[in-house]
This record gives structure tokens, C-alpha cells and sequence, in this order.
């Protein structure tokens, strides 16, 4: 650690907080079930943080322009909402208050990560192609016995709740894959693309699809410094984008068909909280879901952007989009090793504005491509110290 020979106390804690955030990170492919990977986060890293948090707050928090620090300001403001519900309050905040816990202690780890294990965190999107190779094949092996599901095929384990998180997580390994062959052509990486895409394509998710879209031309461009073009073609997405909305506004496009019945789910969201107030929200409380009498089952918003309207309103979604910017700017202008992570963050950008929750709630699969990026660029460390 700081000293050249840690304490027993250190390096329990150090290999404690490390695995428990590796484990963390193959859990989104590969844990038993979703409450399995929430399991992992809360047994292996909330102590271990705690400990860094009290013994070395200075280190963690304050140096590197205080990273730490402001991304636990933000989290504790995005938790702020919590105190104008519509209900008990106390209670409301005492149950939002371990999400805060989760996404600092998640924060400690990765600040761990690049100061003490600085050649481990270079190869951690090794690991997620690794995990996502094994639970590519899962998937296989799962469609084998399940045969083609028109709705979209589904993975094993925390890949099988939902299709749309199948074909979200397996985008991400996808995607680590297609960088690693800008940087070096090698056949046996080249036929592993073919499979990816077979089962990105099966499990029917066409937020995964897009994110693709969008994603792969920004990374090839950028990869290859050609920053204005990188930045012509996120222009043009967006103006893309702006464009098919204003043509469902007008009537020409189907928006319930082209959104999978988004808008008619946002619009009983909204009618479930008459309190709504477009500055503030209508608070962060304790139900993410309502019954849909459109779709007649229990959903949840299916947008982080429509979460963070919904629960915090403007107020929630500038100190997301101040997050962001602080992220990108934290990653600067140049390709590298880490741009792998600004790759992935674009893509759950765009993908959640189709999917997603508020970004306080409980760990769930979403925070592969929000978190996790967003940590993992914010929290490098200006001078890494190898681990003893």
C-alpha cells in the first residue's frame, strides 16, 4: 500500500475489496441470478470500502482533483429526492440510503483498483470478453434446449431475466472484441464476431442494436484520431434522432410500434404521480414500477432518462449530464487503453434512453455500461502505485 510493507489489516482489506470487485464485475455475465450479483457487491465490497473510506479518506477522496469526492456529492444529491415524497419520509431515506453506500463503495473499489493494482485494471475488459465468451456460450446452449423464442432469446443465469439485458450484456463483450481488432487484426477474434451477432440478433434487442449503431463508428473514428468525424457522427445521430421524434410527434411515425408501447408506459408513470413537478419530479420513492393496463403487467420506466425526469427531475438530469461531462472531459480528447470504457459509456447512453432506472437504486445490470464506465474513467489515478 502507501508503506512498503502493509499491514496484515491492509492487505486483507486490499485483496478483500479486489476480488470482491472482479467477482462484482464477472457477475454480470456469469452470477446464479441477479440477486446473486446484488449479493456480491453487498458482501464484497461495502467493508472493504468502509475501511478505505476511514483509514485513507485523504487518498481516496481528495487527491486527483478530488474525483472520489465529487462523484459521492453527486450520488448524495441524485439521493436528495428522497426527502419530497409522497409519504414517509424517514423510512424513504433510510431505505435509499445503501444505494448511496453501493455506488460509493463500487467507486472506492475501482479508485483501488487504478492505485494499487494499476496492470489489473488495463486487462479488465479482458476479463469482461472472458466472462462474456462463457456466457455467450450459455446462451447457445440455453437456444439448444429452448429453441428460438419469437420474443427474443435469453441467456443463462443473470442473462436470463430478460432478453433485452441478454443482448445489452453481449453487446459489451461484442464490443470490447471489435476494439481489440482496431488495434491488432487476428482471425480467431474475427470469428467470434459472427456468433456475437447471431445471438445479439436473437435475443430481439433492438436498443442493443442501436447502441451498436451508434457506438462502432464513434470508436473506429476516434480510435483512429479522427476526432472531427467522430464528432460529425454523434452530430448527425442526435439530429437523427431529433428528426424520427419529431415525425411521431407529427402523426407519420408510430411511436407506440417503433417503442415497444414506451411512450403509452411513461404516460402512467406520469399519471401515477399527479404530484409531478418537471424541476424537482415527484421524489425518489421506494416503488420503480407500475401496473401497466396497456401491457397488464408491473414495468418499470424503461428509460434512465425518463427516471431521472420522473423521480429528480431537471434537477436530476443536470447533475447526470454534469457527471458525463466530467467524465469525458476527465478522459480528454486522445485514444488509449482506456477508451474502451468512454466506447461502453456511449453505448449505455444510448441505450438507456430505452431502458434503465434511476441511477440510485439498487445495483442491477444497467450499471455495466453506466457506472462502472463512468468510475472507471473518472477515478484513474494521476500516479498508480504497483501492489507490493
Amino acid at each position: 500500500m502507501t508503506s512498503s510493507y502493509p499491514s496484515m489489516s491492509e492487505r486483507v482489506f486490499s485483496n478483500w475489496l479486489i476480488i470482491g470487485l472482479l467477482l462484482y464485475v464477472c457477475g454480470f455475465y456469469l452470477a446464479p441470478s441477479s440477486k446473486a450479483q446484488y449479493l456480491t457487491l453487498y458482501i464484497g465490497l461495502i467493508l472493504p470500502a468502509l475501511y478505505y473510506t476511514l483509514f485513507h479518506f485523504r487518498r481516496y477522496f481528495l487527491d486527483d482533483q478530488r474525483a472520489l469526492l465529487w462523484v459521492a456529492l453527486i450520488t448524495i444529491a441524485l439521493y436528495l429526492p428522497s426527502l419530497w415524497v409522497d409519504g414517509d419520509v424517514l423510512d424513504t431515506l433510510r431505505k435509499n440510503l445503501k444505494c448511496v453506500l453501493f455506488v460509493i463503495s463500487l467507486g472506492v473499489a475501482v479508485r483501488h483498483l487504478h492505485l494499487e493494482y494499476p496492470q489489473l485494471q488495463e486487462h479488465l475488459p479482458a476479463l469482461i470478453l472472458a466472462a462474456s465468451l462463457i456466457a455467450l456460450a450459455l446462451f447457445f446452449i440455453v437456444l439448444a434446449r429452448e429453441g428460438v423464442i419469437f420474443r427474443g432469446n435469453h441467456g443463462m443465469g443473470n442473462l436470463g431475466d430478460n432478453p433485452n439485458e441478454t443482448g445489452l450484456a453481449l453487446s459489451v463483450g461484442f464490443l470490447v472484441l471489435t476494439v481489440s481488432l482496431m488495434k491488432k487484426v487476428r482471425l480467431s477474434a474475427a470469428l467470434l464476431c459472427l456468433p456475437f451477432l447471431v445471438a445479439i440478433t436473437l435475443a430481439s434487442s433492438r436498443a442493443a442494436m442501436l447502441g451498436l449503431a451508434v457506438t462502432l463508428p464513434f470508436a473506429f473514428l476516434f480510435h483512429h484520431q479522427r476526432n472531427r468525424l467522430a464528432a460529425l457522427w454523434l452530430t448527425l445521430c442526435l439530429a437523427g434522432a431529433l428528426t424520427i421524434v419529431g415525425l411521431m410527434l407529427a402523426g407519420y411515425l408510430d411511436a407506440e410500434r417503433l417503442l415497444s408501447k414506451r411512450p403509452s408506459l411513461w404516460g402512467e408513470f406520469l399519471s401515477h404521480f399527479p404530484e409531478f413537478n418537471l424541476l424537482s419530479g415527484s421524489g425518489l420513492s421506494g416503488s420503480v414500477t407500475v401496473f401497466s393496463q396497456v401491457q397488464d403487467k408491473k414495468l418499470e420506466p424503461h428509460s434512465l432518462y425518463f427516471a431521472l425526469l420522473l423521480r429528480g427531475g431537471l434537477l436530476a438530469l443536470a447533475l447526470f449530464i454534469a457527471l458525463i461531462w466530467l467524465t469525458v472531459r476527465k478522459h480528454g480528447g486522445r485514444a488509449s487503453r482506456q477508451s474502451i470504457w468512454l466506447y461502453i459509456l456511449l453505448f449505455g447512453l444510448t441505450t438507456q434512453f430505452f431502458e434503465g432506472v434511476y441511477p440510485v437504486r439498487p445495483p442491477n445490470s444497467f450499471w455495466l455500461y453506466t457506472w462502472l464506465p463512468i468510475l472507471m474513467i473518472l477515478l484513474k489515478a494521476q500516479k498508480a502505485h504497483a501492489h507490493p
